[in-house]
């Protein structure tokens, strides 16, 4: 009966990273319910395709299970036409979990709304510098994308250190804006260490409800949406996948868990395996499509 011995979920990304918080909640959950140890292993070689591909090959008995993300299903494929894994034929979806939408952040005496930075960055072409957690991530396009519907030029700058040194450069004003996840940069926003100016995504979050999204701030269009979700090898048994899929949906419906995760501005939204898919092929157009802009621009 399953689960027969502790459980290994894979998360193809550094231990500060957002996808990492939202694991250990539910590890911890799930272990819980299922009296087995859930041991969460950070994997994030190979720009998170190697843990990725480890998931794939790991045998299809719900003891190895995936945290993904629209990085690791949706851009990445659009980016590297040779991946160690095919995101559809190597995974079934089990849950899409939710949203982690970006801030759009600049430093704590930077600019007061978005129509101020972007009206610097239209008197300054190139001047104006936006941080990334690395080419390729979400962090570099949710950026490009503003800079491409707004008409303005803005210059890369990739941390090789993930979010650390990009935070810590924003904070002290050597860069001018940075994309982050609210689950990672919320507390240095509360804590006044960076300004936010706008949820990059179509939603609000519940965590800085006043803050408008980049649309409502008047850029047009604006859409760069987030998601988490949990994944099984393909040729998990049917069964296996429908007890995981179960008992994911109780434990996010706990209010405590839901208040956690509300608090760090996270938009929860569980669906099932064949809804996910269609959030999944959803993401991976819009995701194209933003890649291509931003490389056209």
């Amino acid at each position: 009966m399953f689960p027969e011995r502790p459980i290994d979920l894979i998360v193809p990304f550094r231990e500060d990273s957002a996808s990492d918080f939202v694991a250990r909640l539910i590890a911890a959950r799930l272990s819980q319910t299922w009296g087995q140890d859930i041991i969460v292993h950070n994997h994030p070689r190979e720009g998170a395709a190697g843990g990725v591909a480890m998931a794939a090959r790991a045998p299809a008995d719900g003891h190895t299970l995936l945290l993904g993300t629209s990085t690791t299903h949706c851009i990445m494929p659009a980016l590297q036409a040779q991946l160690p894994y095919n995101p559809n034929a190597d995974f079934q979806p089990i849950s899409l979990i939710g949203w982690a939408p970006n801030l759009l952040l600049v430093p704590p005496r930077g600019p007061d709304s978005v129509a101020e930075l972007l009206q610097r960055a239209r008197e300054r072409p190139g001047a104006l510098v936006y941080a990334s957690t690395g080419s390729g991530r979400t962090s570099q396009f949710s950026a490009a994308l503003l800079g491409a519907l707004a008409g303005v030029k803005l210059a890369h700058r990739p941390y090789a250190r993930g979010r650390t040194g990009g935070l810590q450069d924003l904070m002290a004003g050597k860069v001018d804006l940075m994309c982050d996840s609210v689950l990672a940069c919320l507390a240095h926003v509360q804590q006044g260490e960076v300004k936010a100016l706008a949820v990059a995504g179509s939603l609000r979050t519940p965590a800085l409800s006043a803050l408008p999204t980049l649309e409502e701030a008047g850029v047009a269009g604006y859409a760069a949406e987030l998601w988490m979700g949990l994944f099984a090898p393909v040729k998990t048994p049917a069964e296996v996948a429908a007890q995981i899929r179960h008992d994911l949906r109780i434990v996010l419906g706990h209010t405590d868990l839901l208040g956690t995760l509300d608090a760090r501005g996270f938009l929860l939204d569980v669906k099932p395996g064949a809804e996910f898919a269609e959030e999944i092929a959803d993401s991976t157009a819009q995701w194209r499509e933003i890649i291509a802009r931003c490389e056209a621009a």
